[in-house]
């Protein structure tokens, strides 16, 4: 029976923890609040160390708001520094990526060099007479640690070490990413008119699947799809293991086999996905290795980030088949990833209007495949770091 207004408006008939004010996803006061509880407290996953190769190897990056230099030292660690001179904060470095022994400030060429030390202040009795020293001057450095090859970083110099906040969540990863060196051979990005949670969800629940006509076609037929069990971890993170083979021929038009070369410790056409708490997902596909890093812009823009990995080792000829597997699926063009952009754009724009007050997520079956356990996980967790109940925004999350 279709609702009135009155009805529409009011509160679910289902428990407290089964349904989300949509407020969360439009809100301005609650879009500052995700950056300075969240984005700034925990770490954050930023790139492959692929990516910085060679020393002196930089890239810049806008973490919500904060301009950031990665540089491969002279030691081949990765150092993270705020993207900030000294003397008078103007940005250093505009180039998304290179190659610098010296960082030099482009406004009065101060220069830094890969360990943040500043090493050449022009004219610098001035400087020194007015009481700076060059030892004191260095650029401010950021948390950053490598795992598994995965570059993660973190604003607040007093967050829990890295190992802790992630809990064991990437281990199902180690025969991926540590039987041999791998590298980032696809990267391609996107901005989308929605909230970064509506994307995060997309990746954080396998009941959307249904958006997907290859897979209601293929994995949702196989046996065993609905019985898989969800893994939670502290902080937020959830694991669906592998154990799932597709077999992609019961799609007319899908390719009859995928033609990449498996990847360590995975089955032909066998999948697993692991969500990273709070914008971050892996999803492998027999060949495949994807990472997803979703990033705020403003309530209703977000940038996403998609790479993936591959063996250094790779032929010409693996690689080339493994790029054809990756793009069939996941590509700017391919047969998942613009069906979950307008997903999220799609609620985005029902939400925006202030129409729709309230989302469910009150699936119940047993914590597995298709149970919305996992968005209830996911934010419980919001809750906590942001101390407001994600059903009702106006209440602290103590009185939940």
């Amino acid at each position: 029976m279709a609702r009135t207004s009155e009805q529409w408006q009011a509160t679910p008939g289902v428990r407290d923890t089964h349904y989300i004010d949509n407020r969360i996803y439009t809100s301005h006061q609650i879009y500052e609040e995700e950056k300075r509880n969240i984005f700034a407290k925990v770490w954050q996953l930023v790139c492959h160390e692929s990516e910085l190769r060679e020393v002196y190897s930089f890239r810049t990056l806008d973490l919500v708001g904060t301009p950031l230099i990665l540089i491969r030292g002279t030691d081949n660690r990765i150092r993270c520094f705020l993207n900030a001179c000294s003397h008078r904060g103007a940005k250093i470095v505009s180039a998304r990526r290179g190659n610098a022994r010296i960082l030099t400030c482009p406004f009065h060429l101060w220069a830094y060099d890969s360990a943040g030390r500043c090493t050449s202040i022009t004219r610098p009795d001035a400087s020194l007479a007015g009481g700076c020293k060059k030892d004191d001057l260095g650029l401010r450095e950021i948390k950053a640690e490598v795992r598994k090859g995965l570059v993660f970083v973190c604003l607040d110099d007093h967050a829990q070490a890295l190992d802790e906040y992630l809990d064991n969540c990437l281990e199902p990863l180690n025969p991926l990413l540590l039987t041999e060196p791998m590298e980032v051979y696809h990267y391609s990005e996107v901005i989308i008119s929605a909230n970064w949670k509506n994307w995060q969800e997309v990746n954080s629940e396998l009941y959307h699947e249904y958006l997907h006509v290859i897979n209601r076609r293929t994995s949702m037929t196989q046996l065993g799809y609905y019985d898989r069990p969800w893994t939670f971890h502290k902080n937020g993170h959830g694991t669906i293991l592998g154990g799932l083979i597709i077999d992609y021929s019961k799609h007319p038009t899908a390719p009859k086999k995928r033609t990449g070369k498996v990847l360590p410790g995975l089955k032909p056409n066998e999948y697993m996905a692991i969500d990273l708490w709070p914008n971050v997902a892996f999803v492998v596909r027999d060949s495949g290795l994807r990472f997803d890093i979703v990033s705020p812009i403003a309530p209703n823009k977000t940038l996403i980030q998609f790479r993936a990995l591959a063996p250094v080792s790779d032929t010409k000829e693996e690689r080339t088949a493994r790029e054809k597997d990756h793009n069939e699926f996941w590509g700017p063009f391919g047969r998942n990833v613009p069906e979950d952009i307008r997903a999220a754009v799609l609620q985005n724009q029902a939400m925006t209007t202030g129409q729709v007050p309230y989302s469910l997520i009150a699936r119940e079956e047993g914590g597995q495949t298709q149970d919305e356990v996992t968005l209830r996980n996911y934010y419980a967790q919001w809750s906590r770091r942001m101390a407001r109940r994600y059903n009702n925004i106006d209440l602290p999350a103590s009185s939940a």
